[in-house]
């Protein structure tokens, strides 16, 4: 087709003047003409060039959007680079990092030990605000340092604060940073059978004491979820034969119960679920908790230990007027060697008992029975390990001499 070389206009094939413009187009051939686009055809095509733009730009921004969201808020799993040499089990469980204790399974209270700790326990324990008033709340100052043990290989303090009744108690372990690794409920067992004793009473000084502590010891739970708590394990702690359950786990607690027909000890740990299960733990906390080794000094024994509490001896089975209080008789036998001061004006008797009191500390239980009875009446025994499965290695270097040394000192007593 010809057209106009000016201004691009159609010509008939015997056009020799252009219509339009009036351009001489006699010597323009087919061959010849560069197509020339109008000034408003021109416009035109760059309209549709921008709208056609526009329709690109705005698709290849929503698949850009899509694909960002994937990104960003869809699960996805490694790079499929690796894909061919993971496991079944390495796609369907996320890889976690154990936050817990030394690895095992166990974690710290949330809040450490300290007065304001102390001080929520007693205002969620002392709801009414009288036990304060009377001069019988529970202070920081209340908990006395007892010894160091390992727990799980942890060195930990224990720290006892007993009610002013004498029924209750409670023990907490501590690291050196005041950070609560255990929490011991301790009362009774006439506390829970007696029944001359309101039940009221009962459910505060056992579910109303664990709540509180386990609300006191959280930084986020709320009072009615440690009550929740508080509730299974004194329902659960008994079995059909009302006898303790060694070990239960709910709710990211784990029990270790042990006690005798005196005294009840309910050890209180923030675990994983499988605490239990992980650690083989049937017994109660004999099992994971361990009397401190000191630092070892050589120690001259001049004569093995004899059977500890089966040798003759002449005592009256009834101790109980020797020593009707709750003390030690020898207070810091676990922790430093004893002189012949220490021993000097103590009867055979209370020799016998003297020795056997570093066992009673460390929960052995005693095939004599007016010795396990005199133990059974002490508020701090908790008697767990049966006679034959007690070893020396459950004492520490101190308590080793110190057996020794009293039972050489009995033997040049009764010389």
């Amino acid at each position: 087709m010809r057209r106009c070389p000016k201004c691009g206009f159609p010509l008939n094939e015997k056009d020799k003047y252009c219509e339009n413009c009036g351009e001489d187009c006699s010597a323009v051939e087919d061959s010849e003409v560069n197509e020339v686009v109008s000034p408003d055809e021109e416009k035109e095509k760059l309209k549709r060039k921008w709208e056609i733009g526009g329709i690109v730009f705005g698709v290849v921004a929503l698949v850009f959007a899509a694909i960002l969201a994937l990104v960003l808020f869809v699960p996805h799993s490694s790079s499929s680079s690796n894909t061919n040499t993971k496991t079944k089990s390495s796609l369907t469980e996320p890889t976690t990092v154990d936050n817990s204790i030394d690895g095992k399974g166990y974690y710290y209270f949330d809040n450490k030990f300290n007065e304001e700790t102390v001080d929520k326990f007693m205002s969620a324990f002392d709801d009414v605000g009288s036990m304060g008033d009377l001069g019988i709340g529970v202070e920081f100052d209340d908990f006395k340092y007892q010894q160091d043990y390992l727990l799980l290989g942890k060195k930990v303090s224990q720290y006892m604060q007993v009610d002013f009744n004498g029924k209750t108690g409670t023990i907490l372990f501590l690291d050196d940073e005041n950070n609560v690794v255990a929490y011991s409920l301790t009362f009774v067992s006439s506390l829970l059978n007696d029944i001359t004793t309101d039940d009221v009473y009962k459910k505060k000084q056992t579910v109303g004491r664990l709540a509180s502590w386990l609300y006191a010891l959280s930084d986020y739970k709320s009072y009615n979820s440690c009550e929740k708590v508080a509730k299974y394990f004194i329902s659960e702690m008994l079995d059909e034969d009302n006898k303790l359950i060694p070990c239960l786990y709910y709710n990211g607690y784990t029990m270790l119960c042990n006690g005798n027909a005196n005294q009840i000890a309910l050890n209180f740990f923030v675990t994983d679920s499988d605490f239990i299960e992980r650690h083989g733990i049937d017994k109660g906390t004999s099992s994971i908790f361990q009397a401190v080794t000191e630092p070892s000094t050589t120690i001259q024994n001049t004569t093995e230990p004899e059977s500890i509490d089966d040798g003759s001896s002449d005592a009256d089975d009834d101790y109980d007027d020797y020593y009707d209080d709750d003390d030690y008789i020898l207070p810091d036998s676990g922790t430093r060697k004893l002189t012949n001061s220490d021993l000097a004006g103590l009867d055979a008797d209370e020799l016998e008992l003297a020795r056997n009191e570093i066992y009673a500390r460390e929960g052995r239980r005693f095939n004599t029975d007016y010795i396990q009875d005199y133990f059974d009446d002490k508020w701090w025994y908790v008697g767990t390990i049966e006679p034959e499965d007690f070893t020396e290695d459950m004492l520490n270097d101190v308590e080793k001499y110190n057996v020794n040394f009293i039972r050489n000192y009995e033997k040049n007593y009764t010389e």
